[in-house]
């Protein structure tokens, strides 16, 4: 276990050992939580933006079978109904 000092501005380095078994890189977003004495760290997941391209065709399922233009048009006013119910 290693440890760090609380600089004077409320800042803390976090060793590069435990950022790399941690898989940090700068500028990285953290939650912190105290917790029962305990200040933890834990990384946020990375929502960064995709690309139409990275996740073009990621719910395609062999399987499936195409609806017509009458029949998506028929779920669409079906899901507004029942949002606008709400």
């Amino acid at each position: 276990m290693e440890s760090i000092t609380l600089s004077s501005k409320g800042q803390l380095v976090i060793p590069k050992g435990v950022c790399n078994d941690a898989h940090l890189t700068a500028g990285a977003p953290l939650q912190v939580l105290y917790l029962d004495g305990e200040i933890r760290l834990r990384p946020l997941p990375d929502l960064s933006l995709s690309s139409l391209d990275a996740v073009a065709g990621c719910l395609f399922k062999p399987v499936r079978k195409p609806l017509t233009e009458a029949q998506t048009q028929t779920a669409i006013q079906a899901k507004l109904k029942t949002l606008d119910a709400q």
